[in-house]
């Protein structure tokens, strides 16, 4: 990669304080941000979406945080267009881009990168019975479908034409790329940056490369900032334009630079991700991120492969102490033992008093099967496969 190309428009600033996190607000958005062209920005720095409106069919370009959110999405989009949503097009395989893709689909088709295709087609059971009965008012059109059927994929990027709008899916090759695109309006200068748009949120990088890798992201950005576009939609967070494409480069580069000191140094990885910080930016979301971020980045700069998580599957049954951000996260007391942090998912099969994830509530009598990764930090809570829950 041509890292001078992304260092020129960032040097001035690699040091300079950035200023507090720009929090989206209480409830989500639906603003023209060019013609035929709408952002969907969701509440509180959840995830973002695009809607492009042709005359023949509109493209959604992921699809809401949870099922709430989605169907919001659903009615800003009819409050523009009488025309179908033809196309769901995903820039990263996450839930919360991903899981509303079922209230589209069919008839819609979902447009993803080829690795992505791969992960839909090797999805268990449980997956496949969320996917199905995500938003029950679509769980009789869904209870013969696979997640696959209505699937195109692509390998190095395509451009759909529809009803005179160019649209340009662009992927940037990396080993360790899990098919996270970009769309790009040429058009307009609209760009939907997928995983790589951040906005005052520390990047959510992993050391199993589930997410990417610096290096990767790095390529990315130097293909997307050539693009100059006018509007960015991150995948959370405010809009923005080509200078928060810099500033994540930027962001990158110092954090590289930072574990490859510490690295010289001779401190081993434990220390590393101890003391690594990034008070440069301070007010950024996602502090928790850190510890990821450090080790993703000493593997990179050792020239090592992912890290490989053992995974155990165990049970519980208890009851919801508290559910935070809808029902994402789980505080649970067991019937014997500690708290457990559990985080359900958009692949979580939901049973029982609670449809979806925003239902769940303090209180409610719970058994769960959950995933845990040995010896790896969940800090966000352990996986949650299937739950049933009562009231």
């Amino acid at each position: 990669m041509n890292l001078a190309k992304l260092l020129m428009p960032i040097a001035l600033t690699a040091l300079v304080p950035h200023a507090a996190l720009a929090v989206t607000g209480d409830k989500a958005e639906f603003k023209k941000v060019a013609d035929d062209v709408y952002a969907f920005i969701g509440k509180r720095n959840d995830a973002n979406a695009l809607v492009v409106v042709t005359a023949q069919g509109a493209v959604l370009v992921d699809t809401g945080n949870n099922p709430p959110e989605t169907r919001i999405l659903q009615n800003f989009i009819r409050s523009v267009t009488d025309q179908p949503v033809r196309y769901v097009v995903i820039t990263q395989n996450h839930g919360d881009h991903t899981g509303g893709a079922p209230l589209f689909a069919p008839p819609a088709n979902v447009i993803v990168h080829d690795r992505v295709a791969r992960d839909w087609a090797s999805w268990k059971p449980y997956q496949i019975k969320s996917w199905r009965k995500r938003f029950r008012e679509r769980a009789d059109a869904l209870k013969n479908v696979d997640p696959t059927d209505t699937v195109l994929s692509f390998k190095e990027g395509v451009t759909l034409h529809l009803g005179g709008k160019r649209i340009e899916l662009i992927y940037v090759d990396d080993p360790y790329n899990p098919g996270d695109i970009a769309v790009w309006l040429p058009q307009s200068g609209v760009l939907h940056a997928g995983f790589v748009g951040y906005i005052g949120r520390h990047p959510d990088i992993r050391p199993d490369y589930s997410h990417g890798t610096t290096a990767g992201i790095l390529k990315q950005l130097e293909v997307l900032v050539a693009l100059r576009p006018k509007v960015m939609v991150p995948a959370h967070g405010p809009l923005g334009d080509a200078k928060d494409l810099h500033a994540l480069a930027d962001y990158l580069l110092l954090a590289r630079e930072k574990v490859r000191a510490m690295t010289a140094k001779g401190l081993p990885l434990q220390a590393i991700t101890r003391e690594f910080q990034m008070n440069e930016y301070e007010g950024w979301d996602r502090e928790n991120h850190f510890e990821w971020l450090a080790e993703t980045v000493y593997r990179e700069l050792r020239g090592e492969g992912p890290q490989i998580v053992p995974v155990s599957d165990r049970e519980v049954k208890g009851t919801i102490v508290r559910a935070e951000d809808e029902g994402r996260r789980l505080l649970v007391k067991p019937n014997s033992g500690p708290d457990l942090r559990l985080r359900v998912t958009a692949d979580t099969d939901i049973d029982g008093a609670a449809t979806d994830r925003s239902r769940l509530k303090a209180g409610m009598k719970l058994s769960a099967k959950y995933l845990v990764p040995e010896g790896f930090n969940a800090a966000l809570g352990y996986d949650v496969t299937e739950l049933v829950v009562a009231p």
